[in-house]
């Protein structure tokens, strides 16, 4: 059984324990191949295809330069390897560190023979670690190499539809600690796999097989609900009102109607949020409750933007930290993206207007911003990217 070790380029040097791990485990490993020797890009789907065009053996641990495995780790993983040689993918527990230096302890499932299951989760980030895992190098002969069109996310995406062809099992004993590395990551990415994945699988059988189908309205008015509820997790709101619309119209519900009322509150549309309130069998206590949300939320976004004007810049500033704990909805980062660029931060302003534009890429100014600021930073592609896996044709 031999092994190659593919390193990802995350933080552009190697953490001094992957070094010491891949030392007292260089018996066991045939070669290590660094994606920073290979590419300069930042793309991780370009990164690990370059990988493998030099990968010469039977099996590859991806890592990343700041991943940590402990002690037994691989010990633990190639007993796993040998139990189950089935397997196309072993994956281990996971100690994840976020950017607050906040440790988050991840003991996964076994989906060993139950692989479909990650289709019902929709997320798969959820369910597996995307370093630390031991992949077979013959499924990506059979299978296709990974998307370069998903510069981040690409992992899950290969599973995601490749998942009826391949074998996963947990290695229950082993754990690794990854590191967010990135202060800056595009949901979008995650969104479109989970769009592509409920246009791609059968909802009765494999992604929603748990709902009663018998009462098809309400099942698919769920189904709906629940992939609306999905894709808001990454603050694409456009694409999770469509959703919730949907459901609405499947089986006329307040629970739907409802979410999709704050949707539109999330992307600013306050004019269609308050239109959602009229004849739609709310109780007046419920209408009110809106009615008033809505006009104090409208009210903070106005108020902000004549600050803007009139150039209390600090002030707005200063404003937004108690705003955000009422409301945090795509204006608000408009206007953070709009101050940070009158400030000549034009990075800053590109990462709030790239957030103002995925929670809503339909509103103009919002993406007419974006592209301002895109054109000095040479963006303009990622932009055009952004919108496109956002906003489909039908």
């Amino acid at each position: 059984m031999e092994l190659s070790v593919g390193i990802l380029n995350q933080a552009g040097r190697i953490d001094e324990k992957l070094k010491q791990f891949l030392s007292e485990n260089a018996s066991s490993i045939k070669d290590v191949i660094y994606a920073k020797d290979l590419t300069d890009s930042e793309n991780k789907a370009f990164q690990r295809n370059k990988i493998l065009e030099r990968v010469d053996s039977d099996y590859i641990l991806w890592v990343s330069d700041v991943s940590v495995p402990d002690e037994d780790f691989l010990e633990e993983m190639l007993e796993t390897l040998e139990e189950y040689p089935d397997a196309d993918v072993i994956y281990p527990n996971e100690v994840l560190i976020d950017l607050n230096n906040q440790e988050n302890v991840r003991n996964f499932k076994d989906f060993y023979g139950e692989e479909k299951e990650l289709l019902q989760g929709l997320a798969f980030e959820k369910y597996l670690p995307e370093f630390g895992v031991i992949t077979k190098k013959e499924i990506f002969s059979k299978f296709g190499t990974f998307d370069e069109e998903f510069e981040d996310y690409e992992f899950y995406r290969f599973l995601a539809f490749n998942i009826k062809n391949l074998r996963l099992k947990h290695s229950e004993l082993s754990f690794i600690t990854n590191k967010i590395a990135k202060t800056f990551i595009d949901t979008s990415f995650h969104s479109k796999t989970v769009r592509d994945i409920l246009k791609t699988y059968d909802w009765k059988k494999d992604i929603f097989p748990l709902l009663n189908w018998e009462n098809e309205k309400v099942a698919k008015s769920t189904a709906n609900t629940i992939a609306g509820d999905m894709v808001s997790q990454y603050y694409d709101f456009y694409n999770a009102s469509n959703f919730y619309r949907e459901a609405v119209l499947a089986f006329h519900n307040q629970h739907s109607l409802k979410k999709l009322i704050d949707t539109f509150i999330q992307m600013g549309f306050f004019d269609k949020a308050r239109y959602l309130l009229e004849k739609q069998g709310m109780s007046e206590e419920d209408v009110k409750e809106y009615e008033e949300k809505i006009s104090n939320f409208e009210k903070i976004v106005k108020n902000l933007e004549e600050a803007v004007k009139e150039g209390k810049y600090e002030d707005v500033l200063r404003a937004i930290v108690d705003v955000s704990s009422v409301y945090e909805g795509a204006p608000i980062y408009n206007i953070l993206g709009v101050v940070h660029f009158i400030g000549k931060d034009y990075e800053g302003a590109y990462r709030f207007l790239y957030k103002a534009t995925t929670m809503n890429p339909m509103r103009e100014e919002y993406v007419e911003n974006l592209f301002e600021v895109a054109r000095l930073l040479n963006k303009e592609e990622n932009v055009k990217g952004l919108l496109n896996r956002l906003v489909e044709e039908d």
